[in-house]
């Protein structure tokens, strides 16, 4: 263990980095605290679990009936079912191949490391605190890429902005509580910073014993207190340290945008290398004279009491992004985070118990009424009396002292009842889930008509809403691609993908990659073939070639049809075209959900071409012999005929 008399040096390199690094949280961290509405993603959080810290007497009832999280658990359910359709499209006829790649690689991990699962957490946070974000990363033990969504209060802008996307922000920090000898783990085998571990140690207590008081008020009120003598007698980390039970540490990871130019006059290695200076990963690179030391942002990964950090040196994602795509459902200008779609339904959820609770105490009045009794009843006749009791036997004389009588409430208000279904009718009225249910009580498949009756019904919120999600993906998709070419090799696409994983850029000058070998325009000449001084060049970086290929692709989704509550559109749509002969049927098996279809001959990618190759193999629309025709223009209608 470090000696605690001997702190590091105030004047290293490292020490004054971590020091910058702490003063930009802990701004960040008062900018989300200053936010409107931030204290209530607490209290919608403990709504939905149904944590109730409000102070009853145990004679009233604490009945409640959770409206808030059943409608919770809707939204979130409609938001969440989305198709997984991915659709990149390119102008350069020359990479259409490759559209098809980054499709079906993002289909299939999307699907196979249950990313579907982890967009319904991201969603599920949005809805409680304003905004989430969901994190594409390299999971090295599982060498695959995965997702994470996190908590907004955890993710920290750095110099932020109102937009929607995080990515105008100078920097962003992800802040996360490790066990302490799981941040040695990391230190030893992730960073390779073997002699920083002696001074991870813990900041707290992270078992549940720890986490009681936290959200509460006796917490909220040892927290105001800050590093008091009281404080750190009884809760203060002293006291957490002596007595440790899950020691508990904060793992920060910090990329910031810096602008620092290499102003030396020779190259400067960024990242690792080895001794011959070949580069140990995809993300070193050399810095020439008068470039950008850090082109795709800095990244630094540090915890407290180290003098230096674990990490300080490029990204290591070549899309030069912030990782963490921000999703705000209900955005708005004059906040970060937005608005939680349950902020404005915790007063109804109140409002509603309350009524419950109402009713529940004029009950318990009505089985157990009120006593009445004389001044000179005694009084342990009193206390021994029940009148929810049945068999009770009474003494009294009506003419005389000693009288008892018992009286019930008075009756409920006619109008009771109708509060209770106006307080639940705002619940689906300001939620919007009851727009979805609509499609989803259909018993048989409707005419487009209605269909775009129902769509149309929807409300304003719940289109914004999704479109929202949509603006969200193309972002979320863009990183992905840039992994896909970062991270995903030949054999690994050949293993998931088979044939169609492969490209003509895999045979190039520079093998193995989805990345063309010469894509820039001052590498080819006037006729479009490449410069004889390129070829004696050879190509560049891949880094440097896959920003330049990838800005060649976009990922599409038709506004409105995220959510899979306009599949039944959809559907009809290309039925309607394959009916015109305008769709092949391979697209419109796939369309329509049905497994087993097969896939497409190989290098047939297009519509046109699958068109095509049905003519070749004579398959079509077949017109069946039996039953009414298809007139492709309204539903059939049953008549009724006398002879």
């Amino acid at each position: 263990m470090p000696d605690d008399k001997v702190p590091p040096a105030a004047d290293s390199y490292g020490y004054r980095v971590i020091g910058w690094c702490k003063e930009a949280i802990m701004e960040s961290d008062e900018f989300l605290r200053s936010q409107v509405g931030y204290s209530k993603c607490d209290e919608s959080i403990n709504t939905i679990m149904s944590v109730d810290s409000q102070l009853r007497s145990s004679t009233l009832s604490n009945t409640e009936c959770n409206v808030l999280s059943k409608t919770f658990f809707d939204m979130t359910a409609g938001l969440t079912d989305v198709k997984p359709f991915w659709e990149y499209r390119t102008y350069n006829k020359r990479y259409e191949a490759n559209c098809s790649v980054y499709g079906k690689l993002s289909e299939h991990v999307w699907l196979q490391r249950h990313m579907d699962m982890d967009f319904m957490s991201c969603v599920q946070y949005a809805l409680t605190c304003g905004c989430s974000y969901f994190e594409p990363y390299w999971d090295q033990q599982v060498e695959d890429l995965r997702a994470e969504a996190w908590d907004p209060r955890d993710i920290l802008p750095i110099r932020p902005s109102t937009g929607l996307s995080i990515q105008e922000c100078y920097g962003v920090a992800s802040r996360k509580a490790r066990s302490v000898n799981h941040v040695r783990y990391l230190a030893k085998h992730v960073y390779n910073r073997e002699d920083l571990v002696k001074y991870v140690l813990p900041d707290r207590d992270g078992s549940v014993v720890g986490q009681s008081l936290r959200n509460t008020r006796v917490g909220n009120l040892l927290q105001r207190l800050g590093d008091s003598p009281f404080r750190q007698r009884l809760w203060g980390e002293k006291a957490q340290r002596d007595i440790p039970r899950i020691p508990t540490v904060d793992l920060f990871t910090l990329y910031v945008d810096d602008d620092s130019i290499n102003e030396s006059s020779s190259p400067i290695q960024m990242g690792a290398f080895y001794k011959n200076g070949e580069p140990m990963n995809n993300w070193s690179y050399l810095v020439q004279p008068g470039d950008r030391i850090y082109p795709r942002k800095r990244m630094i990964a540090f915890s407290n009491g180290l003098p230096e950090p674990f990490y300080d040196g490029p990204s290591p994602f070549w899309h030069g992004m912030f990782p963490y795509p921000k999703l705000t459902l209900d955005p708005v200008p004059w906040s970060f985070m937005g608005k939680g779609a349950t902020w404005d339904l915790l007063p109804l959820n109140k409002a509603l118990n309350k009524l419950l609770r109402a009713y529940d105490d004029w009950v318990e009045r009505l089985v157990r009424p009120d006593i009445y009794a004389d001044k000179s009843v005694p009084n342990h006749l009193i206390d021994k009396m029940d009148t929810r009791r049945a068999g009770k036997k009474l003494r009294a004389s009506m003419l005389q002292k000693g009288t008892i009588q018992v009286v019930g409430p008075d009756p409920l208000p006619a109008d009771f009842w109708k509060g209770v279904e106006y307080y639940e009718g705002k619940f689906r009225e300001l939620s919007g889930a009851q727009d979805i249910s609509q499609l989803m009580k259909l018993n048989q498949i409707p005419s487009s008509d209605s269909i775009e009756s129902i769509l149309e019904s929807m409300s304003l919120m719940w289109r914004l809403r999704s479109r929202v999600i949509e603006v969200f993906m193309r972002e979320f998709a863009t990183m992905l691609a840039y992994n896909f070419t970062q991270f995903y090799s030949l054999p690994r696409r050949l293993t998931i993908l088979g044939g169609d994983g492969i490209v003509k850029e895999d045979f190039d000058f520079d093998p193995g990659s989805l990345v063309p070998d010469f894509v820039h325009s001052f590498d080819f000449g006037e006729e479009g073939l490449v410069k004889a001084e390129s070829l004696a060049r050879g190509p560049l970086p891949r880094y440097d070639r896959a920003k330049e290929f990838l800005r060649q692709f976009s990922f599409h989704i038709a506004p409105g049809s995220l959510l899979a509550a306009s599949e039944l559109q959809r559907k009809l749509m290309y039925l309607q075209l394959s009916r015109a002969g305008l769709i092949d049927h391979w697209t419109l098996l796939d369309v329509l959900g049905i497994p087993n279809v097969g896939t497409p001959p190989t290098g047939v990618n297009t519509i046109t071409d699958r068109l095509m190759k049905e003519m070749e193999m004579g398959l079509g629309m077949q017109v069946s012999p039996a039953g009414r025709k298809a007139s492709g223009q309204s539903s059939p209608r049953l008549v009724m005929k006398e002879s």
